[in-house]
């Protein structure tokens, strides 16, 4: 009677116990024989090798443990995708489960292989990052999210350094304050930094027309072309921006352009910065537009695109030299300010001239 009773309480503790565990979930071997947990003979009821493993829920706690959670991938070149596999154990003493993984920007996550851990057991989560866009020291936070009540967010990391392919020098060309009707050029040299002898450039793209760019090859230590990068003399006042895109036989490689072209009607400071501004207050700030011309230049007209800045001309010397206030209005709602001021002259080279405007109203929240 006493084995036929033991053998019974065990097959009755297996059937609850496969009852209550969801199906992705699967009985870890334990330590601790059945006799142990029933305080009966086993030696009718089941074989010595036969062991369960109840996790006493209510007295025990999850907690999320990783194994190797910074992982190192050295120096790589731009454009090598990595890829990982992190381990994270249960180490706790009830059923863990992950409930989300949040990746940071150009890394992706694949689904854990396993969402409820009883505990001891383990899952994994394969991560991949797209370096393409990268240069230089690059990290990647993986963030994961489970029911350990110390730690419901466990944070995992890669790290390491990436180089490009191709290596712009300088990385970007800058035209500082170019007089209108001059032509201006710098030159950017490409290596390769692969080093095998094969570099070669294959298509040069740009969208502003008044950028001209040309290239050659250039015999070295290591494989290079040497671009020249031309602002016409033709490029009307203003701003310039750009960007050369070069498509090589290795990775391709981007250079922004910028600078200013200057004509005779100038204003200074180019821009309008009215800093953090306190709530409910207003702000003033001043510019000075001034003519270098031979011919004399009339402001015919002055707005902006924001209707909490106002903005108004005064002339200082006619036709040569005006002084233009900008007045932000007290009591514009918080927030990050931007717009644009719109300068109309009868200058026919210069008929208008666009000064930008920023500025935070209220307390500055990073």
């Amino acid at each position: 009677m006493r084995k036929f009773t033991v053998a019974l309480l065990a097959r009755l503790l297996t059937v609850m116990a496969a009852a209550t565990v969801p199906s992705n979930v699967t009985y870890a071997q334990s330590s601790a024989p059945l006799n142990a947990l029933t305080g009966g003979d086993l030696s009718s009821g089941a074989s010595d090798g036969d062991h369960l493993m109840v996790p006493n829920a209510a007295n025990g706690r999850s907690q999320l443990e990783a194994i190797d959670p910074v992982y190192n991938f050295g120096t790589v070149y731009s454009g090598t995708t990595i890829k990982h596999t992190y381990r994270l154990r249960n180490a706790g003493t009830a059923p863990l489960a992950i409930t989300g993984v949040r990746t940071s920007c150009g890394c992706t996550a694949a689904k854990p292989t396993r969402s409820r851990l009883l505990p001891g057991e383990e899952s994994e989560i394969a991560v991949t990052f797209d370096t393409h866009a990268e240069h230089g020291p690059a990290t990647r936070i993986i963030t994961v999210f489970t029911n350990d009540p110390s730690h419901p967010q466990l944070e995992l990391s890669m790290r390491g350094n990436v180089k490009l392919q191709v290596e712009p020098t300088p990385p970007l060309v800058i035209f500082e304050r170019v007089k209108r009707g001059t032509e201006r050029s710098q030159q950017v040299m490409l290596i390769d930094e692969m080093g095998d002898r094969s570099f070669s450039v294959n298509r040069i793209v740009n969208s502003n027309p008044y950028i001209r760019v040309t290239s050659k090859a250039v015999e070295g230590t290591k494989p290079a072309a040497l671009l020249t990068i031309t602002l016409l003399q033709t490029a009307p006042s203003g701003p310039v921006n750009d960007v050369v895109k070069v498509s090589t036989s290795r990775a391709p490689v981007e250079i922004p352009v910028s600078g200013t072209v200057l004509g005779e009607i100038n204003v200074n400071p180019p821009q309008v910065s009215f800093g953090i501004v306190a709530h409910h207050a207003s702000a003033l700030r001043y510019l000075r537009l001034t003519n270098s011309g031979e011919r004399p230049v009339r402001v015919t007209g002055i707005s902006t695109n924001n209707p909490s800045v106002q903005a108004a001309v005064e002339p200082i010397k006619v036709g040569r030299e005006y002084k233009i206030s900008v007045q932000l209005a007290p009591n514009t709602p918080d927030g990050v300010l931007r717009g644009m001021l719109a300068i109309k002259t009868d200058d026919p080279h210069q008929q208008d001239l666009q000064v930008p405007f920023y500025g935070i109203v209220g307390s500055f929240k990073g």
